[in-house]
């Protein structure tokens, strides 16, 4: 199996593996209604312990997984993610996604996030392409995900609702990060 790593720096954020002793800081962002507004609701603390367990049951089963997104600095809770698998229309997908608590939106942390979290599925783990996916709506998050290289591909419906696709592939994620560096 690849080694993708269970804890990561970025410039501004500590992303590691989650953990089931932070069931509290995942309550604090899925019981916030502004986080849930763009994610199905406010969720019970039964159903956050259910999405937790399952993050963690991903990790055992696939070597990689969401992140808890902490601030370097402070250690303080920011949110949560990075890529996992997904099955969308039908097919095994990887996934990019992010979830971070109302004072830390607008900062660029989602994009931080996931342009590591994007090299390391294309570099570590040889992914071929990646989606991400949100309510048409939810324009933060569709700029969050033009910003690291994704593009619209279609509209889908996910949780019974619209959503819009969006994909990178290999070959553009190594485009991308070239002319990054330039």
């Amino acid at each position: 199996m690849p080694d993708f790593p269970e804890t990561v720096m970025t410039g501004r954020l500590e992303l590691s593996r989650i953990r089931a002793d932070e069931l509290p800081d995942y309550l604090a962002l899925y019981q916030d209604e502004k986080v849930t507004a763009t994610l199905g609701g406010v969720r019970s603390e039964e159903r956050v312990r259910k999405w937790l367990d399952w993050q963690l049951q991903h990790w055992r089963e696939h070597v990689f997984g969401w992140w808890t997104m902490r601030d370097r600095t402070t250690g303080a809770f920011v949110g949560r993610g990075g890529i996992q698998r997904a099955e969308v229309d039908g097919r095994n997908e990887v996934e990019l996604g992010y979830g971070l608590l109302p004072g830390y939106w607008g900062r660029g942390l989602a994009a931080e996030m996931s342009r590591e979290a994007l090299r390391l599925g294309f570099d570590v783990l040889g992914l071929k392409s990646v989606v991400s996916f949100t309510l048409p709506t939810n324009h933060p998050s569709r700029r969050v995900m033009e910003k690291v290289g994704l593009s619209y591909e279609r509209d889908i419906i996910w949780a019974d609702l619209p959503h819009v696709l969006y994909r990178i592939d290999r070959a553009t994620a190594c485009q991308s990060t070239r002319s990054a560096d330039t």
